[in-house]
């Protein structure tokens, strides 16, 4: 990092005790004497670091707010010393307040959640409280829950009071704000043994907390990873090259440009070996800065699969310069590009699969591509996708239950990113373009699938199933026959009506005309000797 240019402080201090005595002849004056030289100090520091050369239009503002904004440039700033510690807090989601998580009711704010070690469960505040009142500040019917926050946040160690409904009661708490730090790092093992880890922010702890949540997750025995950088918009370049060790290693994870246009690397951090299991990044177009550096670096050795939509696209680094009042001019200092020299800057790092319509989760698309990472020799119930040269596994039963079918469908209408397989018994067969249009055969694979109905079969109407043995009723009750929608994968209710070959099924809630159901026979169906039947149905089902 280049060196920081200050004026010298003793000296300042010495000038400074002069402006003292003269505040107390005369205040006024005294602060147009005093002003001058932090503007002359900063003015120095952006001439001196600033990644491109300062006009002198620039450099004659009448202040630092206007010559920071005469630059020109979206990421530096002028900040006073409250807006500095709130900025840094920001990156290592660091508030003070109370500790709650709020939503917005009729009534006023609902608490959410309670943090632990918090001033809030100190206090005796529970999920489900409704907060009516701050201070003498009413919340009954109030706009938003930022505009609530800014009554509840407030100066470490001041009280507020809070009013509270609970139930039939009425309840008033004096609470002590305190520094609340919300981890940087959530994690959890997914179905499957898949290890997943949200990077909320590149904060001075970040580096420690992903390293905590690997060995976690590679104590808990994790299969493969998902790195979850979506909404993260930055922090920390060293934090983010720590966390890119563990994926690339101890090699160079980013190139800086300075200022006079010379170029050179820095590598990753060194934490002894790298992850070896499969693993997913999930991006969008708000993973900004740092979460670009650790997207492109991990690209660029091809160690992970990324998902989602292009990053925001900033490739420009900051610094943070201190001044003698006590304010800090943060101001562009470098340029940067990936590893293998690619631009990020208003270009971003772009996904190897895009998921771009609404209502279509990335995380749930990741969940399917990693549903198997170990096939049996028996491929039957599997769909194997070659994406940019890495085989995923997708468990079909995963893919056609309710909660994964959207995005199973969404995967098979991206059928040109990727060549597909279907798997049997004796191995993998290629899919066609064509038949990856078709969701039942795909998502039913391994199925026996009828021909369509379309007669005769009404919103208020009952099926009949005819089997060529005697059935055990209550193989059936559990998920053995189900009804879906085959828009939204929703199961209907049904009721099933078993009279020794033949099960009746009725819908419990009425059918939507010119919607497609699909009658599913799962192969967890038994007969009355205990023993599978061969093969799952589907009966593909039009109302009219």
């Amino acid at each position: 990092m280049k060196k920081q240019s200050f004026i010298n402080i003793k000296k300042f201090q010495k000038v400074l005790s002069v402006f003292l005595i003269l505040l107390f002849l005369n205040p006024i004056y005294a602060k147009v004497l005093a002003q001058p030289n932090v503007l002359q100090e900063g003015k120095a520091i952006i001439q001196s670091n600033y990644v491109n050369t300062v006009s002198d239009y620039v450099l004659n503002a009448p202040d630092l707010t206007e010559m920071v904004k005469r630059l020109d440039d979206p990421y530096s700033d002028y900040f006073t010393k409250k807006e500095y510690t709130e900025f840094v807090d920001s990156i290592n989601n660091t508030v003070s307040g109370i500790g709650i998580g709020i939503d917005l009711v009729p009534e006023g704010i609902r608490v959410s959640k309670v943090m632990e070690n918090s001033p809030a469960i100190d206090a005796g505040l529970v999920a489900g409280d409704i907060i009516v009142q701050v201070d003498n500040n009413s919340l009954v019917g109030i706009s938003s829950t930022e505009e609530a926050i800014k009554f509840i946040k407030g100066v470490v160690g001041t009280y507020v009071k809070i009013t509270v409904r609970r139930g039939s009661e009425v309840l008033n708490f004096n609470i002590q704000r305190r520094e609340i730090k919300s981890p940087t790092i959530s994690s959890e093992m997914l179905a499957g043994k898949v290890a997943y880890i949200s990077i909320l922010s590149f904060g001075e702890d970040t580096g420690d907390l992903f390293s905590a949540a690997v060995k976690k997750m590679k104590d808990l025995g994790a299969n493969s990873y998902i790195i979850d950088l979506r909404y993260n918009g930055g922090g920390y370049l060293g934090t983010a090259l720590d966390i890119a060790g563990h994926f690339i290693g101890n090699v160079p994870g980013i190139i800086i440009e300075e200022r006079d246009l010379v170029k050179y690397n820095i590598k990753a951090i060194d934490h002894g070996k790298i992850i070896d299991k499969p693993i997913i990044f999930l991006i969008n177009e708000y993973s900004a800065s740092a979460s670009e550096i650790l997207a492109a670096a991990v690209k660029d050795y091809d160690k992970a699969t990324f998902i989602g939509t292009t990053t925001y696209g900033k490739g420009v680094a900051q610094q943070l310069f201190p001044l003698s009042d006590g304010s800090y001019l943060k101001l562009t200092v470098e340029k940067f590009y990936s590893p293998y020299g690619n631009i990020i800057h208003k270009t971003g790092v772009s996904p190897d699969f895009e998921v771009v319509a609404d209502g279509i989760d990335s995380l749930k698309v990741a969940n399917l591509l990693l549903s198997s990472t170990s096939v049996p020799k028996d491929k039957s119930g599997y769909m194997k996708i070659d994406l940019d040269g890495k085989e995923f596994y997708i468990n079909l039963k995963m893919a056609r239950s309710e909660e994964y079918w959207t995005e199973f469908k969404y995967m098979l209408s991206k059928n040109l990113s990727y060549n597909a397989y279907r798997g049997s018994k004796v191995g993998w067969e290629k899919i066609t373009k064509e038949e990856l249009s078709n969701k039942i055969i795909q998502g039913f694979s391994n199925y026996k699938i009828l021909a369509d109905l379309k007669k005769d079969i009404n919103v208020d109407k009952h099926f009949t199933i005819n089997f060529n043995m005697p059935i055990d009723y209550d193989s059936i009750k559990s998920q053995g026959i189900e009804l879906m929608n085959e828009t939204t994968g929703k199961r209907i209710p049904i009721k099933l009506d078993v009279n020794n070959k033949s099960v009746i099924v009725t819908p419990n809630e009425q059918l939507e005309k010119g919607q497609t159901y699909y009658l599913i026979v799962n192969d967890s169906v038994l007969d009355a000797k205990g023993k599978n039947i061969e093969r799952g149905t589907v009966i593909k089902y039009i109302v009219p």
